[in-house]
């Protein structure tokens, strides 16, 4: 769903910003390949560590732990608020349309994110509908992998000594990876 060419110079500039800025889980080259809605969310996030408390209910400790990074609204990091922190714990749960609408209402209701962002999400979505527009089938999952495996990559591992600062109760002959 491409609507930079249709859409309102100001939803053009914001579609451009994002196009130029650095960003860690989303790249240039991702463009192509994914809607202009999805490409801007995406841009609003920074890399976080999860918390620990993440982990209170589980039984187990996910794959990748140690290097998974969760989004961070970056307007919310900005102004050193605990809002805006999601933290998948895997690839079901960050590709599930519940994750997606929760980092979407997240964005258009901070009052961090600039008014021509919000804006630029509330045009994007409303000319996908306008238009009819879906994504090509496994367009999505695809474009979600490559974002996930950016996530699970991005911190480098700790060290046990880490681990064990971070007060996680970690049993260390578990098969965690």
């Amino acid at each position: 769903s491409k609507f930079s060419h249709i859409a309102s110079a100001r939803t053009q500039q914001v579609i451009e910003f994002c196009r130029q800025e650095e960003a860690a889980f989303i790249y240039p080259s991702d463009f192509p390949t994914v809607s202009d809605f999805r490409f801007v969310l995406f841009h609003q996030f920074v890399p976080c560590r999860p918390p620990a408390s993440k982990l209170e209910r589980r039984k187990t400790v996910p794959k990748n732990w140690d290097t998974l990074s969760g989004l961070w609204c970056k307007h919310c990091a900005k102004a050193h608020h605990c809002h805006g922190m999601y933290c998948p714990l895997d690839f079901n749960s960050f590709c599930d349309s519940s994750f997606f609408k929760y980092i979407t209402s997240h964005i258009l209701s901070c009052n961090g994110v600039p008014i021509a962002t919000k804006e630029a999400l509330n045009e994007l979505h409303m000319l996908a509908a306008e238009h009819g527009s879906t994504t090509k089938r496994g367009a999505k999952t695809l474009f979600l992998k490559k974002v996930w495996d950016r996530m699970t990559n991005h911190y480098p591992p700790r060290s046990r000594e880490e681990m064990d600062q971070t007060n996680l109760k970690v049993d260390w002959n578990s098969n965690v990876h």
